[in-house]
């Protein structure tokens, strides 16, 4: 799947446009704007791999995608917490980096996660972190490639 292909997911019932039920892996969970939840999901599919020498072998296909709540169904006794998205004011999206000894008065910037300057970062920073932490332009500065200052203002 990816860098967490090891880690128990929980499963759920997906209903497919013929009728059919089938179980898959549920890897994430998280609302839309109108509420409705939406499950990110693995399913293994059988398929054949042909290898020249050997011929052709069973293998899997992992098929991943997206649907909403009651496409796709939890099952009772299946634990998601882990799979649910962190309320808004406890997501991580802002990293914490020494400021260069020549750019700033500050010893720190903030970035926004995707920002190339960011290779030294220290730490994450959740919204209420960043601003506690560009209230004080002594402490830390915002990146000035960035600028995280124009979608923490609107946060």
């Amino acid at each position: 799947m990816d860098a967490d292909e090891g880690r128990a997911y929980p499963r759920a019932k997906l209903h497919l446009p013929d009728g059919q039920r089938v179980q898959v892996r549920a890897t994430r969970c998280r609302p839309d704007r109108l509420g409705r939840f939406w499950y990110d999901y693995a399913l293994e599919l059988p398929t054949r791999t042909d290898d020249r020498r050997r011929g052709p072998s069973p293998t899997t296909y992992l098929f991943t995608g997206s649907a909403p709540h009651p496409i796709i169904q939890p099952i009772e006794g299946q634990d998601y917490r882990a799979i649910h998205a962190p309320p808004r004011q406890e997501r991580q999206r802002w990293r914490l980096a020494p400021a260069p000894p020549t750019a700033s008065r500050s010893g720190y910037f903030v970035h926004r996660l995707n920002c190339a300057q960011t290779e030294n970062a220290e730490r994450l920073l959740t919204d209420p972190e960043a601003l506690e932490m560009l209230a004080d332009p002594t402490v830390a500065v915002p990146c000035p490639v960035c600028r995280p200052e124009t979608v923490l203002r609107t946060s």
